[in-house]
């Protein structure tokens, strides 16, 4: 009688095959999720950006000043993520009472670009486009 020892190179193929089919299924949610998760965080610091600029607003009597960066409005240190940097936020218009902030894409990690456009600074209406 002969003993039987170990797994036979059919049953390890199919083990690979096995495991090489739910890698397949994982990889495009686990890449959703990342995808979210940038975009999650550039909407958090755009709606950080957002508040501080509607209380500098009240701060300056209820006036903008078109002048002011986006340094004037926040402490940039305070931008800098897992996915985006300090140097990602951009103030792209600012007007009496409208403003565009946009994250842009990192070109160290390809996170997405999201854009937080303030209709009434004063009413704090916003419209966020992200992917």
């Amino acid at each position: 009688m002969r003993k039987e020892r170990g797994f036979t190179l059919i049953e390890l193929l199919i083990v690979v095959v096995i495991i090489g089919i739910l890698a397949m299924a994982a990889i495009p949610l686990i890449s959703a999720n990342t995808e979210e998760a940038k975009s999650s965080e550039a909407r958090a610091a755009l709606g950080t950006i957002k508040d501080r600029l509607r209380a500098k607003y009240v701060q300056n009597n209820m006036t903008i000043n078109t002048s002011w960066t986006l340094a004037d409005i926040v402490n940039t240190t305070e931008l800098a993520g897992k996915y985006y940097g300090s140097g990602d936020y951009s103030l792209v218009s600012l007007a009496a009472t409208t403003a565009t902030l946009r994250a842009s894409a990192n070109t160290n990690n390809q996170s997405p670009q999201v854009t937080l456009t303030i209709s009434n600074i004063t009413a704090g209406s916003v419209t966020l486009s992200s992917p």
